[in-house]
């Protein structure tokens, strides 16, 4: 009997372990190729970057990867910043602001890599969404888009389980979700059935207000539409400030991403920022 039984549960544990042994998968996923042991993207920080910000356009497309990117970019991208801690905190009072308008305080840490685990890599990855919110449907967007308070809510993305970390409105003004420190999943890429328990953390994410409108090469419930220009000058600004803040706490210039490059290749991946400018004048810089 004991001989049955001990190879009763030896098939038992042989099945359980089978059973609940995770499936087959990639180890590399999208275009930029993020591979789960590397916790990093094809190629140095700069060519990570030039493939990260590729274009995005209506239906989730993709222009190519960019050959170089703007001087600021090219200068910091895993640098030092130009700028100190102290300095940019003069700079927000100049401003008005405070350290929890820009992602939390400067002196704190930024979140870690699988799920903000002991040792693991602080965030390197600073990912830039548009809200494609609120949807016009078949309307024509408001002339004073900047201005329009329908446009311009942020109390609709206020939730203690708020889809990203920052999000800015059209006049600039910032609703924080969540402090940098803490890990937060906002792509595909982060589900846990693909690269999610170990890029949860990697990724910072800021969510910029633009509506959207049915398209009329789509389907009746589509939202492919973004306005042109993309984003108001206040919506760069403040973008900008928060990437400064992230890569101070950081220690060196954050890779910056766009969300539909994370997601391309994923069913149900998003279009998203749309038309955002890379040079426009205070992109990433202060």
């Amino acid at each position: 009997m004991r001989r049955e039984t001990l190879a009763l549960c030896t098939l038992l544990t042989v099945w359980l372990v089978a059973c609940g042994r995770e499936p087959d998968r990639s180890e590399v996923f999208g275009p930029c190729r993020f591979d789960r042991a590397t916790l990093s993207f094809a190629g140095d920080s700069l060519a990570q970057a030039r493939c990260l910000l590729r274009p995005v356009e209506a239906w989730a497309r993709l222009g190519p990867p960019h050959s170089d990117l703007p001087d600021v970019l090219e200068r910091i991208i895993e640098q030092p910043l130009p700028i100190g801690v102290a300095a940019f905190r003069t700079y927000l009072a100049r401003r008005g602001l405070s350290e929890t308008d820009v992602g939390g305080l400067l002196a704190g840490r930024l979140s870690r890599a699988r799920n903000d685990a002991t040792g693991a890599p602080t965030a390197r990855y600073f990912v830039l969404h548009d809200t494609s919110t609120p949807y016009l449907g078949a309307d024509v967007f408001p002339q004073d888009l900047d201005g329009d308070p329908g446009i311009n809510r942020l109390d609709r993305y206020r939730s203690d389980a708020a889809s990203a970390h920052a999000f800015v409105d059209r006049r600039g003004e910032v609703y924080l979700g969540h402090d940098f420190r803490l890990p937060w999943r906002a792509s595909k890429l982060e589900r846990d059935e693909a690269a999610g328990r170990v890029a949860k953390g990697l990724f910072l994410h800021v969510e910029l207000v633009q509506p959207r409108r049915r398209h009329p090469a789509g389907g009746p419930r589509n939202d492919a539409l973004a306005p042109t220009p993309g984003f108001s000058r206040a919506q760069y600004r403040r973008a900008a400030e928060l990437y400064v803040a992230a890569s101070l706490r950081a220690g060196r210039g954050l890779i910056p991403a766009f969300h539909a490059v994370l997601d391309s290749g994923f069913p149900g991946g998003h279009d998203d920022p749309q038309n955002f400018d890379l040079a426009a004048n205070e992109s990433f810089g202060v």
